[in-house]
């Protein structure tokens, strides 16, 4: 009993941690085109944009982790000026557009629904990728190799990356990863029809992919996925589990067919696993298409953290009860609901 309560303690004095931006971050003119030009000014290729929040896990741990890898630095500071704007506030920014915003409205404008959101932005004030998500320093790389070398104006991120290890990945599963879960309560597998099942039954989905060998995959269905919490949620959803390295054929709530990997091809996503929400009627409410189970030092977990359980739980509801729709950044509205109790 001590045990457990030490472990909950730990766990909540761990969730409450705030975010603090490197040093390395440029200063912020609250004027985007005067930021864009000063950096262009000195040389850069351009500035990203850091959207982030106070209490956000992911983010705190891409500052910790990914934002204190010393080539990561040199790479991303010698080419962008990277500019931090809080999700929340209500500091006025002119925009890209030079229409003025609080930043909060800036966020909404610029889709960073999610956070950590970075967007980068090219000496013309054109965008050159909006990432979505945790990016540890082998993902940041990929990403800065993709805008190095020009590729973003020819194929999206996923394309490159695909391209890149096309010669390099194994045909068979990672030596000495966990194999994956045959079975996960609940959750279908191909063949499958959701969109059939969705209009007897009108419901929201979950679509998760994955692929064999992947460490991550095996503890997001051991510590997320098969909690009774999020068991018990999940019996208002149609589920769907499709694996990108086996056959089946499946039926996605919104109508489009095929294997796992042609599906994950048509919704481009780039990272295993990756969750993708659908609304009743059938439409993406919103994915999870980045590294997600992790804490605050980037690290995967090796048990149930509390606030990861409670956060996926509130992504949940988030759909289910339609909220994306009047609440498209996603962290405004989970401090709303939380404020309301």
């Amino acid at each position: 009993m001590l045990a457990l309560v030490a472990l909950l303690l730990a766990t909540a004095s761990d969730a409450r941690e705030r975010l603090e931006y490197p040093e390395w971050f440029a200063p912020s003119l609250y004027d985007l085109p005067g930021d864009l030009d000063d950096a262009v000014a000195r040389g850069k290729r351009g500035i990203a944009l850091f959207f982030s929040a106070e209490t956000c896990l992911h983010c705190v741990a891409m500052t910790r982790s990914t934002f204190q890898d010393p080539e990561i630095v040199r790479r991303l500071s010698g080419q962008f000026d990277v500019l931090a704007v809080d999700v929340f506030s209500d500091v006025e920014m002119v925009g890209l557009d030079g229409q003025m915003y609080r930043a909060r409205e800036l966020s909404e404008h610029e889709r960073a629904t999610f956070t950590p959101t970075l967007l980068f932005v090219d000496a013309s004030g054109e965008r050159m990728l909006r990432y979505v998500g945790f990016a540890d320093a082998e993902r940041m790389h990929l990403i800065l190799g993709y805008l190095e070398s020009d590729a973003w104006q020819q194929e999206s991120l996923r394309d490159y990356a695909a391209r890149l290890q096309e010669q390099d990945l194994p045909a068979d599963p990672v030596a000495g990863a966990p194999a994956l879960a045959a079975h996960l309560d609940g959750f279908q597998q191909p063949p499958a029809d959701l969109a059939a099942q969705r209009t007897a039954n009108p419901r929201p989905s979950l679509v998760l992919f994955e692929r064999d060998g992947c460490e991550e995959c095996q503890r997001l269905g051991e510590q997320i996925l098969a909690h009774p919490a999020v068991q018990e949620v999940l019996d208002g959803f149609h589920t769907l589990r499709l694996n990108s390295d086996r056959p089946g054929v499946a039926v996605l709530p919104d109508g489009r067919h095929g294997t796992a990997d042609e599906l994950a091809a048509k919704l481009a996503l780039a990272h295993r696993p990756g969750l993708v929400f659908f609304a009743e009627e059938g439409e993406e409410a919103f994915r999870m298409d980045s590294t997600w189970l992790i804490d605050h030092s980037g690290q995967l977990p090796d048990a149930t953290r509390q606030d990861l359980l409670e956060s996926f739980l509130a992504r949940l509801e988030y759909v289910s009860s339609g909220a994306y729709r009047d609440w498209p950044q996603y962290q405004r509205w989970r401090a709303q609901r939380d404020r309301q109790g």
